[in-house]
């Protein structure tokens, strides 16, 4: 049998009370003298910061809580913001000044992908416009045989029409 088993749990919860009042003062006094500074500091300047982040983003946790921060209407708010304001401009101004996302645009236009796609873009926006040249072409023929015959009924001198 245990010393702890052999003493009631009512005389021991005084002793946990004064044992966790005790460890509170002491981290109280740790954070006063700057312990939590120096430990900030030493995880941040040190290789343990890699580790932190790569388990805090792996973590489920830490999914669900960007989530709910992504699908917030403070979220939304700020983004709404963002746009609404000449941030969003300058940074697009910026852009279009860079060098660097012409060559991109560049790249991406002589890429074989884009250029397969704009030939053929191409060669259905020909074959579109070769059927309403064809739609108009047959419009335009109908118009002209019924003139024609509109025409050649008048010139029959026995009024029938040919």
């Amino acid at each position: 049998m245990s010393v702890f088993t052999a003493i009631p749990g009512a005389l021991l919860r005084p002793v946990a009370a004064v044992g966790e009042r005790a460890a509170l003062r002491i981290v109280d006094g740790l954070l006063a003298a700057g312990i939590a500074e120096d430990i900030a500091r030493r995880i941040l300047e040190g290789p343990e910061l890699e580790r932190i982040v790569v388990v805090a983003v792996e973590s489920p946790a830490v999914a669900r809580v960007a989530e709910r921060v992504v699908d917030s209407p403070q979220a939304e708010r700020l983004v709404g913001r963002v746009i609404e304001s000449r941030l969003l401009d300058e940074a697009v101004a910026r852009l279009l000044e860079s060098e660097d996302l012409w060559l991109l645009v560049d790249e991406v236009a002589r890429s074989p992908s884009v250029t397969e796609a704009i030939s053929h873009q191409g060669v259905g926006f020909a074959e579109q416009m070769a059927g309403v040249v064809r739609a108009r072409s047959r419009t335009a023929d109908a118009r002209v045989e019924r003139l024609a015959r509109r025409v050649l009924r008048r010139e029959v001198p026995d009024g029938r029409g040919g």
